[in-house]
């Protein structure tokens, strides 16, 4: 613990130091020279290599149980507190619902929870878990549904009995079912009144397409047409033991939990599911200049082109790059110029992200004064195509990488997030070794793999820009960027 203290210190004093230099010097290029003071290079020398994390393996205290119906079990005694944490995933997500059937996969998950069961009615359900002060929560995702449960040990037994019921016999109460439909239906009324929001769906629209769930939008009269028998129908076709993973860790006796859980969950019987494939994005660049007149006093700007997946060997520098480019919240480039030197922007930045089964998007984004929306945008893309020409320097470099490995020092040392971590590389069927590999393709990243990861993955002339603002104030600018095409929004008729 000294010693990662130590390199803490080290780490905040160089930065410190770092800053202090560019305050002298002046300028966005002294930021990222590698001539450092005195004061840096003795900094520097204190620091050791990062220290090795111990990453979670099945045999050692987790335990990994295969039941007679298929169900999967995860386990592993933690007896530091009197607590028990359950999660559950089952392999099912709004990625495999039909185009028809839109909306009903996250009505499941949120009726899961809230919906009642066979055995507890949805107010004896709320007023149990608030008795014995148990968290029990669900979701739906795009590629697998969740459940999770955390309970003071001595009112386990209850909670897992509760938890059964919610996973097997859920009741999808009617007036639940229509309060939920009424209230995603608001939410889709008023999804146009914030420009964030509107922004990001509309981006989506337009590059995925509807061919593509993550294009998508319901409309109002699909969610009124969602019944309770649809709900059920879903649960039925879905949640069955062999498309479930259970993980535990808290303060019991493994045997006896094993136990306890085969009793409650081990006769149900398994089934033959078939799910439909999952879909894969169209990469077709949507290169050009969009927007969606707004009368507000800020333009959110969104820009960004198809970006890569985590089947990529360069994933590592990919990620690395972003955080220097704009993915590091106050230290990026991106950041740096526009937030501190420009004072264009409060949040700006940019993701990366190569850790998803399908494509996404890199992605910049930012919101600004509406007079300053396109010097804004210059700014983004000028660091973008910059940071493919430019050597990163020694500063840039040991910071995003050092951020990345030390990352890990302490990612593992909690029980269910170890436990939950491993039940994901099992669930996304990846090695068993993918952990360690993540750790070390971060180590071998180079400086030179920065530089050409920027060339061979950043695509200047294939940038979607898309910007929610009062544009006749802007529009003369903007045009110096390409042709802006208008685009409308998705409506959602009003209220009768």
């Amino acid at each position: 613990m000294k010693r990662f203290l130590l390199i803490v210190f080290s780490v905040a004093f160089a930065w410190g130091a770092a800053q202090a230099q560019m305050g002298e010097r002046g300028g966005a290029s002294a930021t990222r020279g590698d001539s450092h003071s005195s004061g840096w290079d003795q900094a520097m020398q204190l620091k050791g290599p990062p220290i090795a994390p111990t990453f979670p393996e099945v045999g050692k205290e987790i335990e990994r149980v295969v039941f007679d119906n298929g169900m999967i079990v995860y386990i592993q005694e933690d007896h530091r507190l009197p607590l028990l944490d359950v999660n559950v995933l089952v392999r099912i997500g709004s990625y495999y619902e039909p185009a028809d059937e839109l909306g009903t996969a996250e009505l499941v998950g949120e009726l899961l929870r809230t919906g009642g069961t066979k055995n507890f009615p949805s107010e004896q359900l709320e007023e149990r878990l608030d008795f014995i002060a148990a968290e029990l929560s669900a979701s739906m995702g795009r590629e697998q549904a969740s459940v999770s449960l955390n309970v003071p040990q001595k009112d386990a037994d209850e909670a897992l009995r509760i938890l059964a019921d919610v996973l097997r016999y859920p009741a999808f109460d009617e007036s639940l079912l229509e309060l939920a439909k009424q209230q995603t239906i608001y939410s889709l009324r008023r999804s146009n009144d914030t420009p964030g929001p509107m922004l990001r769906r509309e981006f989506s629209r337009l590059l995925y397409t509807e061919e593509h769930p993550s294009g998508r939008t319901p409309t109002v009269e699909r969610i009124g047409q969602i019944s309770r028998d649809d709900l059920i129908r879903f649960h039925s076709r879905y949640f069955h033991p062999n498309q479930m993973m259970l993980g535990l860790t808290g303060d019991f006796d493994k045997t006896e939990m094993l136990r306890k859980l085969r009793e409650l969950l081990g006769d149900w019987p398994s089934a033959e599911v078939t799910l439909p494939p999952l879909p894969m994005a169209n990469q077709q660049p949507k290169a050009g200049v969009y927007y969606i007149p707004k009368e507000i006093n800020q333009s959110n700007l969104r820009i960004g082109h198809w970006g890569t997946n985590r089947d990529n060997p360069d994933r590592f520098a990919i990620g690395l790059m972003n955080s220097i480019l704009g993915g590091s919240a106050f230290s990026s480039r991106i950041s740096q110029r526009v937030r501190t030197e420009e004072g264009l922007a409060y949040s700006v930045g940019t993701a990366f992200p190569t850790n998803q089964r399908d494509v996404s998007f890199f992605l910049a984004a930012a919101q600004t004064k509406t007079e300053s929306t396109v010097q804004a945008i210059d700014s983004i893309l000028d660091e973008v195509g910059k940071i493919g020409a430019e050597r990163v320097s020694r500063n840039e470099f040991d910071t995003a990488k050092e951020m990345f490995l030390y990352g890990y020092v302490f990612r593992y040392t909690n029980p269910a997030r170890s436990l939950s971590a491993l039940m994901q590389v099992e669930y996304d069927g990846l090695p068993s070794d993918h952990l360690e590999k993540q750790f070390a393709g971060y180590q071998a990243v180079t400086p030179e793999d920065i530089q050409r990861v920027a060339r061979d993955y950043l695509h200047p002339d294939q940038l979607t820009i898309f910007v929610v603002g009062d544009y006749p104030k802007f529009a003369d600018d903007l045009r110096r960027l390409g042709e802006p095409q208008e685009i409308q929004p998705l409506q959602f008729e009003d209220e009768n």
